[in-house]
């Protein structure tokens, strides 16, 4: 199970390095997709391997990204109809503050998934030498 994400770490890894080689050359537009793609992931991602990051003691760390990820997605949404009873020009502030956050907090994610996988790594190490020495 190890290899399965080590292969969903890697893979958002690639993604996120290619949204920033992107911007040079593409603006925003690709950027934007590709965070769109991103969280998307991050959030499937996350939601299956809750359990895994509580189990090994990234409780704190896997609450703040689920807390961090609700407000940012609530204030995303909430330009929409805010965009209706104020200057479209001043909501776009706080879409872009959303966007921002969103752009950290899957940096985030990846280094507590890196992390983890780090711990399980060295956790498998550790049991394979403990076996060999019984």
């Amino acid at each position: 199970m190890l290899w399965l994400k080590k292969t969903d770490y890697y893979g958002q890894l690639v993604l996120m390095l290619l949204m920033i080689i992107s911007v040079p050359v593409f603006y925003l537009f690709l950027f934007m997709a590709g965070l769109f793609l991103l969280g998307c992931w991050q959030l499937i991602s996350a939601g299956f391997n809750t359990p895994c990051f509580i189990h090994s003691g990234f409780k704190k760390q896997i609450i703040r990204y689920w807390i961090c990820c609700a407000a940012d997605l609530i204030l995303i949404f909430l330009c929409w109809p805010l965009s209706r009873l104020f200057d479209p020009d001043d909501v776009q502030v706080v879409f872009w503050i959303g966007i921002t956050g969103a752009a950290v907090i899957g940096i985030y994610y990846i280094i507590i998934y890196q992390r983890l996988i780090e711990q399980k790594v060295l956790r498998n190490e550790l049991s394979g030498f403990t076996k060999s020495k019984l």
